[in-house]
């Protein structure tokens, strides 16, 4: 995705309504244009009922989007969980609760972002973290549009281009 939509769509988020779900769709649609669909199924989850299928459930719950194996079917044995991402308001800091901890331990690979910082995980250690606002803003709390920076977003694109979900997934 293009930097110019990204900044259009992070700030018709926060101005028009400033939700989890319209930051939801902003990261679904950017990881979907870089996770490669001929190896991996990038699936929203986060209204899957706990306990449905266990390899989407967590100590802490369901993520919000789980980076899948092809051959995954739900509700069987078929099929890998690479990794799972959780999505937050932008209005939202990105802490470290016990439903970003039970998620984490539960993959190999973990995104946490509210779309203005991204976070990534590997083997549940922090491996980058990325500020796309110019003025470093951890969250937007008041609805007030944001410039992204061309060099962090740029950035974020390669560093997302660089993990490799398949790199021995944990369950």
């Amino acid at each position: 995705m293009e930097l110019i939509k990204y900044e259009k769509k992070i700030n018709d988020v926060i101005i028009k309504c400033p939700i989890e779900a319209g930051v939801e769709i902003l990261v679904y649609n950017v990881l979907d244009e870089i996770i490669d669909s001929n190896k991996f199924a990038l699936v929203d989850i986060n209204r899957i009922w706990k306990n449905k299928d266990q390899r989407l459930t967590t100590p802490a719950g369901i993520a919000d989007i789980a980076v899948l194996s092809n051959d995954f079917v739900f509700g069987t044995d078929k099929g890998k969980v690479y990794g799972f991402v959780e999505i937050k308001a932008t209005n939202t800091y990105l802490t470290e609760t016990e439903q970003v901890e039970g998620q984490k331990c539960s993959v190999r690979h973990y995104i946490y972002t509210n779309g203005l910082v991204w976070k990534y995980y590997k083997d549940q250690k922090l491996q980058w973290e990325k500020y796309l606002d110019k003025e470093q803003h951890k969250a937007k709390t008041i609805a007030q549009e944001v410039l992204i920076d061309q060099n962090s977003y740029d950035e974020l694109i390669i560093a997302i281009n660089e993990i490799r979900w398949d790199d021995q997934y944990r369950i």
